[in-house]
């Protein structure tokens, strides 16, 4: 969380009117759970009416996530995500965009999701233009989950920034089982306090690195989703190699659809060229393809071919018996 926004809160007018009017102090650092509480039910309510004023804030997933949305149109029996808003309108109940709980971590050095800290600007009616800004200003923390302390020792930091910084193509197979090759931008990048950070996309969504590690010739890379509550975690086999251009390694995730493990065969090629806003897509290759392939889509296409597994899925929790039947059942 960076102090502007912090300081931008506890220097809220009409808040500090309501924790005078009540009598609850003016310490944020001595706040208990109970005047977070009231504080975030506030905010809830502000927040709220500017998503029915600003519909874009919930259609584009700004201040709640896929997972939370879903979650409320089941128990609501809402059948499309349009009907959110007018039955957020119509519920007499404060919505809450943000808990005294979560609220409550920031003052502790907790670390915001991307949908939490937007809410927040929404509540301080920070223009969309400007929030970029305000995430990164006043901090010497990045307001990303940790990834301005991403957590390896100086002199692998090093290793990394010599050998690894730059951008990638990461090619693997969707966890559906089509004949399908998700080919998306990965970057390894420092930010401005020159610590190294990993970011990719998956399904549209930015992922951002909150640990990376390099061991035994083993490059570790731990991602969390910055728009609902997902991580994905990377292995790479990189030895002692010094000017790595291929990179071979597994993936593994939470399907989407199942909530099972799945591990995925994964490939990082790395690019002459920088990524830019506008070239850092995603874009799906079918294995079928033939035509209309870059030199370098054709060799990682060809190698998926060759490959018997390139995803491995998981099951639910069974009794020992039942996996005998099933086993039984197959021989």
């Amino acid at each position: 969380m960076t102090n502007k926004i912090i300081q931008a809160i506890q220097n809220h007018a009409e808040l500090n009117e309501l924790l005078s009017q009540y009598d609850m102090g003016s310490d944020w650092k001595k706040f208990n759970r109970t005047i977070f509480e009231f504080v975030a039910r506030h905010i809830n309510k502000t927040v709220t009416q500017r998503a029915l004023e600003n519909p874009q804030l919930v259609s584009e997933r700004l201040i709640i996530g896929r997972d939370q949305l879903q979650r409320i149109m089941e128990e609501k029996n809402l059948k499309a995500e349009e009907d959110f808003l007018p039955w957020l309108a119509s519920t007499k109940r404060t919505f809450h965009w943000i808990s005294g709980k979560t609220l409550q971590s920031y003052w502790k050095k907790g670390n915001p999701k991307e949908t939490k800290l937007n809410v927040l600007l929404v509540f301080l009616h920070v223009p969309q233009k400007l929030w970029d800004d305000w995430k990164r200003a006043g901090s010497k923390e990045s307001y990303l989950p940790n990834a301005s302390r991403t957590n390896f020792k100086k002199g692998k930091q090093e290793l990394i920034r010599n050998y690894f910084l730059g951008s990638y193509y990461l090619y693997y197979s969707k966890s559906d089982f089509s004949p399908i090759i998700i080919k998306a931008p990965f970057n390894f990048t420092e930010d401005d306090q020159g610590n190294i950070y990993a970011e990719t996309i998956t399904e549209g969504h930015l992922y951002r690195s909150t640990l990376i590690e390099l061991r035994e010739g083993i490059l570790y890379i731990h991602c969390q989703n910055l728009v609902f509550n997902e991580k994905e975690n990377h292995i790479f086999n990189v030895g002692n190699e010094t000017n790595p251009e291929v990179l071979f390694g597994i993936s593994n995730t939470i399907s989407v659809k199942s909530k099972l493990a799945i591990g995925i065969r994964n490939v990082l090629v790395k690019q002459k060229k920088k990524f830019t806003q506008e070239t850092f897509l995603e874009k799906e290759i079918s294995l079928a393809q033939k035509t209309k392939l870059d030199p370098e889509e054709s060799i990682v296409i060809a190698y998926f071919r060759q490959q018997k597994i390139n995803l491995l899925t998981s099951h639910h929790c069974c009794s020992l018996e039942v996996l005998k039947t099933e086993i039984e059942s197959e021989m």
